[in-house]
This record gives structure tokens, C-alpha cells and sequence, in this order.
């Protein structure tokens, strides 16, 4: 459907008709078609040929020219009649007068009007033009008034809607194709950091192993304020009491825990031990269950059963935010795990596991393993090897995870 015309155009097809531009010319500086342009201009007024109508004399005289012998060219009729070539063939084909005239004399009269000397051919038409009666004057036709402009047609409220509709679709498809590409970005680099991560603590979990592990020294105990005043209250005459049957309460054991050194630890000047208090009683003093040695504290942890002595090396490598075992290890791995599926999370972007192997791997990731992909198949742990998805699915029941929780 070609568009509207607009006032400037019309303005500028008028400016180009007065200035005798041809309308191929200004068709082109519009963007139109040529025959588009033609009916415009004729709607508007400014006519490209002058309408020349056809009277009854003028019929009678083309009649004439075509049944006279020798016949006549269509060249000779236009210019018999004053009228183009094509206005006389387009009224031969009105009139049914294309065979009328012998198209072999016709051929012959030319040929014939080639070889003859251009002297002798004027007198043939001289006294043909004798022969016929003079021709009235051609009565010029009056002009025909101008046409109102047509106004365009109204567009259908549908088409605009048609035509909004896919452009919003085209601008959401490119919205959309937008959203996935920063997604899949994200996703790369969130994936890349993780990696440098585990790097990191690979490195560092290296130079641990690599550096000897220095026992730390426990501090000297000193005697507190209120051992002192204990000691003090036992010796007061006023306040001693019969001895009991019952032995003394065990003392409770205390783990103590040694601060991480950080840079060169100062020696303590030790204070000069106390002199030792003698103390006379009446009565025989209960004798004191020996201490038994407590064994180290035992607790349950990630990795089972183990002490809660800390080594110093892991100690100061945790003060300082670093991860030296694989229990910390994996924490930051799920860490990095639940950072990846919040950012996917927040852009409504989700991604469908491919086959249950993948679900047995993020149950695995899950649980704390580290699972790397090798070739067709994976690495767990970095010592366990496995090489296909029976494999897979064995290790994973062996550990609770079956296909059917995976899914």
C-alpha cells in the first residue's frame, strides 16, 4: 500500500510541473512510483499532456486517411491530423480500423518512396491533398476545470494495530536476546571466579603442607586472685573446719587454646616463683584423690572424630580469612555455588538439567564434593575416578543419593 502524500510533496511535484522537470525525475527525488506520480499530478490540476478530444470531423477525416489508396503510414496520418502517433493508433484500435488498410501496398508504397528521388514524392501528396475538400479549422477544445483533490483514504484501525504489535514483538525479541547474552556473561564470570578460587586455596593448602608446622608453646600458668584468697581463707584460724570423709571435687580441665603468633613474639619476663606457705593443722589433713590425666577432649566434626587441640598453622591461616583444609574448602565452594544460583535467580533465568547424571552431580555438589568433569567422565574429590554413569550412580547411592531424590 503506497503512503500518504503529504503537503511538502505536492508542494514540490507543483514546483517541478511548473519548471517543465520531467516526472521520472521527480518520482525519483520523491521515493514513488512513476505512474503514482503521473495520477497525482493530473489530481492535483497540473495536467501532463493536454486532453485533445476527438470531434466527429476529426473521426470522418482518420476514416478517410486510413481507406485511401495508396495507404498511409500511422506517421503520415498524425501528421495529417496534427496528433502523436500513439493517439492515432490508440483510435485505430477504438474504431477497429488496424486492418482496414493493405499492409503488402503499404510495404510496397514505402519501399517504393525509399529508391524514388525526393523531388516526386511532394507532388503525389500535393494532389492527394487537392483531391479532398479543405479542412475546417480545428475548434480548440476548452479546458477542462480543474478536479478536487482526492483526500487519501482513512487506514483501518486493525492495520495500526497489526503493525504496532509487530514492532513491539521485534522490540522485545531484542530485549530478550539482550537479557540472555549479559545472563550467559554473568554466568561466565561468576564461573571464573569460582575457579580462581579454588586455585587460590589449592595454592594455599600447598605452601601449608610445604611449611613445618611449629608447635606452639603453652603460656605459663600464674596463679589467680582467687587461689589467693582461697589459700588466705584456709589458713585463718577462725575458720577451719573438721575434715570431711568426702575426697576434694576434681578440678575441672580447661583447654586452653594458644593465640596465632603474628610477627616475632616477645619473650615474658617470668616473675620469681612464690614462696611456699606452710600451714600447721590440729587435725590431719584429708588425703586428695591423685588427678587422673584427662585425656584430650574429643569432639564430632566434619570430618569424624578429632581433637580440639588447633594446629597454630591453621589458626593464624583462618585469621587471616583463608582456607587450609578441605571442610573450608568446600564451604567456600557452595558458597560460590549459592552465589552463581542467586545471580541466575534474580535475572528469571533457570536452566533445565540435561540427563540424571548432571542431577547425581549437583546432589553431590551439594552434599560437599568437589566434582570436575574429565573427558567423558568425572573426578571427585580430585582422587576418586569415575568413568561412566554406573560408576557414577554407585558412588552416589553409596553416599544416600539415588535418582529418584536426584530428580
Amino acid at each position: 500500500m503506497n503512503r500518504e502524500w503529504t503537503e511538502e510533496e505536492l508542494e514540490i511535484l507543483r514546483r517541478d510541473r511548473e519548471a517543465k522537470v520531467p516526472v521520472p525525475i521527480t518520482a525519483a527525488k520523491l521515493n514513488r512510483p512513476v505512474p503514482a506520480t503521473y495520477l497525482r499530478a493530473r489530481m492535483i490540476g497540473t495536467q501532463v499532456q493536454t486532453h485533445q478530444a476527438w470531434e466527429e470531423a476529426t473521426v470522418a477525416r482518420l476514416r478517410e486517411l486510413v481507406r485511401a489508396d495508396p495507404p498511409m503510414t500511422d506517421k503520415q496520418i498524425a501528421a495529417e491530423l496534427c496528433r502523436t502517433i500513439t493517439q492515432v493508433r490508440w483510435k485505430l484500435k477504438d474504431l477497429n480500423l488496424i486492418g482496414v488498410r493493405d499492409l503488402s501496398k503499404l510495404a510496397k508504397a514505402t519501399a517504393s518512396s525509399t529508391v524514388r528521388p525526393a523531388v516526386a514524392k511532394p507532388a503525389v501528396v500535393l494532389k492527394q491533398a487537392s483531391a479532398h475538400p479543405p479542412q475546417p479549422s480545428r475548434i480548440p477544445s476548452p479546458r477542462q476545470p480543474e478536479k478536487p483533490m482526492v483526500k487519501a483514504p482513512v487506514i483501518d484501525a486493525r492495520t495500526l494495530l497489526n503493525v504496532a504489535l509487530r514492532r513491539l514483538e521485534r522490540d522485545l525479541e531484542t530485549r530478550l536476546k539482550t537479557v540472555v547474552a549479559e545472563t550467559e556473561a554473568g554466568m561466565m564470570q561468576a564461573a571464573v571466579a569460582a575457579i580462581a578460587a579454588k586455585r587460590a586455596i589449592d595454592n594455599r593448602l600447598a605452601e601449608l603442607r610445604a611449611r613445618p608446622i611449629e608447635e606452639a608453646k603453652p603460656e605459663p600458668s600464674r596463679p589467680s586472685k582467687s587461689t589467693a584468697e582461697t589459700a588466705q581463707a584456709e589458713s585463718s584460724p577462725q575458720k577451719r573446719r573438721p575434715p570431711s570423709s568426702k575426697p576434694a571435687p576434681k578440678p575441672a580441665v580447661r583447654t586452653m587454646v594458644p593465640a596465632a603468633p603474628r610477627g616475632p613474639v616477645a619473650r615474658e619476663v617470668q616473675a620469681p616463683p612464690e614462696p611456699t606457705k606452710i600451714i600447721v593443722l590440729d587435725v590431719p589433713a584429708p588425703s586428695r584423690a591423685a588427678p587422673q590425666d584427662a585425656g584430650p577432649a574429643q569432639t564430632s566434626g566434619r570430618g569424624g572424630w578429632k581433637s580440639v587441640r588447633r594446629d597454630p598453622a591453621r589458626v593464624a591461616a583462618q585469621a587471616r580469612g583463608k582456607a587450609t583444609s578441605r571442610a573450608d574448602a568446600v564451604d567456600l565452594a557452595q558458597a560460590a555455588q549459592v552465589a552463581i544460583e542467586q545471580f541466575i535467580s534474580q535475572r528469571g533465568v533457570t536452566k533445565a538439567e540435561a540427563a540424571a547424571s548432571q542431577s547425581l552431580v549437583t546432589r553431590l555438589q551439594a552434599r560437599g564434593y568437589i566434582v570436575v568433569r574429565e573427558g567423558d567422565g568425572w573426578v571427585i574429590d580430585q582422587r576418586h575416578q569415575i568413568a561412566n554413569e554406573a560408576e557414577l550412580t554407585a558412588f552416589a547411592e553409596a553416599r544416600g543419593i539415588s535418582l529418584g531424590m536426584a530428580a
